[in-house]
């Protein structure tokens, strides 16, 4: 559902997933700068203990990543890649590897315990790009 929506800088909606969905809102703010434009995106979500205990902020984020890789190459014209393959690829696993690596230097830095956060970034590298998935 549109929030608030300012074409062609401000377009705000919320975000509904799951079988039980909880709040969640989407914000993203186009604006200019140094010749170019700036996207910010904020996610609001109301996070289950349990989804961010077992995953952390990566849960989101290395979605998020993924979704950004895709849009950048689009506007640049660059070869797209298969969404349904690119986590088996090996470029594919280093990346999600290396978002689901900052995410979690992210989430020490805000005051994780390095134990949890290494078990929320390895259980997010499972899950975005797991082993032995045939290609």
């Amino acid at each position: 559902m549109d929030l608030r929506c300012e074409p062609p800088r401000l377009l705000k909606v919320s975000w509904l997933y799951g079988e039980d969905p909880g709040f969640s809102e989407v914000e993203v703010r186009l604006s200019s700068q140094d010749g170019g434009t700036l996207l910010e995106l904020r996610h609001t979500a109301e996070v289950p203990p349990e989804m961010w205990s077992g995953y952390g902020p990566g849960a989101v984020g290395v979605g998020w990543d993924l979704a950004f890789l895709g849009l950048g190459l689009h506007l640049s014209g660059a070869p797209q890649i298969d969404e349904n393959t690119f986590h088996r690829t090996d470029e594919g696993r280093r990346f999600i590897t290396a978002a689901c690596r900052a995410w979690g230097r992210a989430h020490e830095a805000a005051g994780g315990p390095p134990d949890q956060v290494a078990a929320t970034v390895a259980n997010t590298i499972t899950f975005y790009a797991p082993e032995g998935e045939p290609v």
